[in-house]
């Protein structure tokens, strides 16, 4: 998982793992081994952190390079032990290692959810050349031949045992790939810096020969039997193994195979998954009796690996059918309201499935158990509206030490046995009714408030929001108004718009780290790869919401802000970031928009020196947004690009637009990431429109004409009536960053500019997706404060209907997302609701600015776009 590293340093903010120490007190880690790890002082040797390893070198000079790495894995258990013996052994022989800088971080990379290309990693060597590699690490097998650990799947096994390798680069170096993302490179025989791919299963690069002493060697013939199982589908990939669809050969039957990877998957009581996947295998057996039961066939051992043979459950999770079926979110009118027959048959169906989960989790307890893992995910929903649970790896004694803490919104860690689940299932019904969960640990009022909503909304019993008072309160409550419980508008009832902004400005202002280099405030996970002063996660998407909005006054932060950026600009100059949302082009670009000249020269000159060949073609990173910038600011009394730079851009864009939507139309599948306002064809539509408007070119306006109608080829009607991108048939999408409604803020510019719409789709069949009352996330690009900003726009082009009945809809709504852990002090959480965020593409900013602009009190919202 993506995030998974960025949830643990900071209770509610992403965070870098690097700054995560296991607390003693967090009954969680209270038996994994913490602290920080070390390696005997050796003369000569130096030692360095750099994130969350440990860099051991024999003299100053520092590790460079590429080759084949030599990586030993190792386990919570085995990572101390085999510490001692390997640092040893590149002592006596002076190679440079590295190791993970404290004793959790070995149960980190071995944690279920942890990313399957790490897995296990705990030691790195770094020698000289091939031929001590494959030295190197002949001898280490034979060292280390009676160890066991995790396979690191991103490498090559040797002899089957801990010692892998993996030609990669010794050091981090940066590169474009095919998409135009920044990643780790390696350099080819030409000098060129090429992807190093961490890919699983293994892949060599093009130019290396893998030597004869790494060639993978022949599985040995299994003793028995093959299994009578083909493998038809893959459903789920974690660090403990995939699950399966397959087919019994012998019988014809589908069933589910679940992997178990040894020494892979740990809990936080030391099990690995295999151990799990035992007792998850005789839990099925010992309450097979209970219908919420899947059946049970067998379990076998295949090529070192555990599966466990399942019946397959016809049906969607309970999150996936409340999803399809919430009429706050999907029907077949969205411009009324739900009618009571909605609801209340909603509300049946919902009882049918709650009655029967209730009566499974008694059933445990009544044994002496506990489902350990209650969430959504977890419970399988049957056409029949039959349930299922699956996923019993958690199923224990009710007194035995839980190995997991629960699902993020949940769970509370502090609870335990069936305390535990009773919270769990509280909140599962909850979920049911108004799924953010997420945000009641963030405050204690907000239980209050969600309740309030939920039983308006579906007529609920006020016993049930007792119950679940009862379970789920916190100790310590803060006190919960009545405006406060009754009311979902983001005004509170007693706030106008300054008081409101004022709230964010101050809670922006509480959570600021000045002395910080790589962020000025909270942000979404994915900010840490990219420049801390960008647009989209960085200080200058804050920047951008305060400088734009009136009746904001906040100067003493606003020059804060302009002074880090100002300093961690030039540092992010040699980044290879140079889009618009990415890099310093966009700190500049917000300085120059809103009158603060004094920065925005360099910031955009330093942007524009760069590369930009292989940046890919988008608003948000790519040559689009780019060029959209810069024709803005090549205009005005004090322009910032000179229009004939500008031009020259527009004129490339269009010449690679053209190719590129040329090799789409050639793919048979193409890839859901050439598709969206932001990162994709629409928007990419958008920039070449506007050349050919500013040139007068009329070929370059027929181009994005197609491009917008590529775009469209994505899309399906959905049950509501509205066109929504397909997403690979997952989801359909209507955000503003990919979907409805990024395409419809393309559509409605060409419109306005020659009347022009594509057959078959035109606003309103895009805007009926953007009115559901219930949405999970408050974000700009993927949420309820996009949604607002976007309707506004589509109102002020001449859209008024339905947009300014859905932009009331969701300004009542939007109160459910605020979060208030002090008082005066607001806050919105970011991506997954996982954790708070101040940035413009998830968190603070971009609900400010959304606000801001649908209220009149800015002019823009959506740099270098609205």
């Amino acid at each position: 998982m993506d995030y998974f590293y960025y949830t643990f340093a900071d209770p509610d903010a992403y965070e870098d793992i690097r700054h995560w120490k296991a607390d003693s007190q967090d009954p969680r880690f209270a038996r994994i081994r913490r602290g920080l790890t070390a390696v005997p002082y050796t003369d000569g040797w130096r030692y360095a952190q750099h994130g969350i390893w440990t860099v051991c070198r024999p003299g100053s000079d520092p590790v460079r390079g590429q080759g084949w790495k030599i990586h030993v894995a190792v386990t919570p258990e085995t990572f101390a032990p085999l510490l001692e013996l390997v640092s040893a052994y590149c002592f006596e022989r002076g190679v440079p290692f590295k190791f993970l800088a404290r004793h959790e971080y070995a149960w980190l990379v071995n944690a279920k959810y942890a990313p399957r290309p790490v897995s296990g990693k705990g030691i790195v060597l770094y020698p000289a050349d091939e031929q001590q590699s494959v030295a190197l690490a002949t001898e280490l097998a034979g060292l280390l031949e009676t160890w066991q650990g995790p396979r690191v799947l991103s490498d090559l096994r040797i002899d089957d045992g801990v010692v892998h390798v993996r030609y990669g680069a010794y050091t981090r170096r940066y590169c474009r790939n095919a998409e135009g993302k920044v990643t780790f490179a390696l350099e080819d025989p030409e000098g060129r810096l090429v992807p190093d791919r961490r890919s699983v299963p293994f892949r060599a690069p093009s130019f290396v020969t893998v030597p004869e002493a790494f060639a993978p060697r022949p599985p040995e013939a299994a003793a028995g039997p093959v299994p009578p199982y083909r493998i038809d589908k893959t459903l789920h990939f974690s660090n403990s193994g995939g699950v399966y669809l397959a087919t019994n050969t012998d019988t014809g039957g589908q069933v589910v195979l679940k992997e178990a990877r040894p020494s892979a998957g740990y809990d936080l009581i030391g099990g690995d998954c295999v151990q799990r996947a035992r007792q998850e295998y005789e839990a099925l057996r010992r309450f097979a009796d209970l219908p919420a039961v899947p059946a049970v066939h067998e379990q076998f051992t295949w090529q070192g690996h555990l599966f466990t043979v399942m019946e397959y459950i016809r049906g969607t999770t309970l999150l996936e059918w409340c999803a399809a079926r919430q009429p706050y979110l999907l029907r077949p009118d969205p411009f009324r309201p739900p009618t009571a027959q909605d609801i209340g048959e909603y509300r049946r169906q919902v009882d049918t499935i709650l009655e029967q989960v209730r009566a499974f989790l008694s059933a445990l307890w009544e044994r002496g158990h506990v489902f350990g893992d209650v969430h959504p995910g977890n419970v399988i929903v049957t056409p029949d509206l039959e349930v299922r649970f699956v996923d019993l790896e958690a199923c224990i004694e009710q007194d035995a030490p839980r190995p997991f803490p629960g699902a993020p919104g949940f769970n509370d860690y502090t609870r335990t046995g069936r305390a535990a689940d009773e919270y769990a299932l509280a909140m599962l019904e909850l979920s049911c009714y108004l799924p953010l969960t997420h945000l009641v640990r963030m405050d204690g009022a907000k239980l209050h408030q969600l309740l309030h909503t939920s039983t308006e909304r579906f007529d609920l019993p006020a016993e049930w929001a007792e119950r679940v008072v009862r379970l789920c309160a916190p100790h310590e409550v803060r006190p919960a108004p009545t405006a406060l419980r009754a009311a979902s508008s983001h005004l509170d009832d007693a706030l106008g718009f300054e008081e409101w902004a004022a709230q964010i400005v101050a809670g922006l202002a509480d959570t600021m780290t000045p002395q910080r280099t790589d962020r000025l405030f909270r942000n979404d996970f994915s900010g840490f790869s990219l420049s801390p002063v960008c647009l989209a996660t960085g200080a200058s998407g804050v920047l951008w919401s305060l400088l734009g909005t009136r009746g904001v006054e906040a100067p003493d932060l606003v020059e804060q802000v302009i002074d880090w950026i100002a300093v961690r600009g030039r540092e992010s100059a040699d980044r290879l970031e140079c889009g618009l949302y990415d890099s310093e082009l966009g700190a500049g670009y917000a300085l120059w928009r809103h009158g603060h000249p004094e920065h925005a020269p360099w910031l955009v000159d330093a942007a524009m020196a760069k590369e930009r060949d292989g940046s890919g073609l988008s608003v948000f990173s790519g040559l689009a947004g780019v060029f959209l910038a810069c024709a803005e600011m090549a205009t005005g009394p004090d322009p910032l690009v000179k229009a004939a730079t500008a031009e020259k851009l527009g004129a490339d864009l269009v010449d690679r637009a053209r190719r590129l939507l040329g090799r789409l139309k050639g793919s048979e599948t193409p890839d859901v990431a050439h598709f969206g306002l932001l990162h994709g064809v629409a928007g990419i539509g958008l920039a070449v429109h506007r050349y050919g408007l500013l040139m007068n070119d009329t070929t370059a306006v027929d181009l994005a004409r197609e491009l917008l109608e590529f775009e469209l080829t994505g899309y399906v009607r959905c049950a509501d009536g509205s066109l929504q991108f397909n997403e690979a048939d997952r989801r359909s999408l209507g955000y503003v960053e990919v979907g409805s409604l990024g395409t419809a803020l393309v559509l409605s510019e060409f419109a306005r500019h020659e009347g022009w719409a594509p057959t078959g789709a035109g606003i309103p069949d895009l805007t009926r997706a953007n009115g559901p009352e219930l949405m999970v996330q408050s974000g700009l690009f993927r949420g309820r404060s996009g949604f607002i900003a976007g309707l506004a726009s589509l109102a002020r082009d001449g859209h008024e209907e339905p947009a300014r009945s859905f932009i009331d809809r969701h300004m009542n709504q939007l109160g459910l997302h605020e979060v208030r852990p002090r008082e005066n002090r607001l806050h919105y959480p970011g991506t997954r609701n996982y954790k708070l965020s101040s940035d413009l593409r998830t968190g603070s900013a971009g609900v400010l600015t959304s606000i801001a602009f649908a209220e009149g009190r800015r002019d823009d919202w959506l740099p270098g776009v609205r």
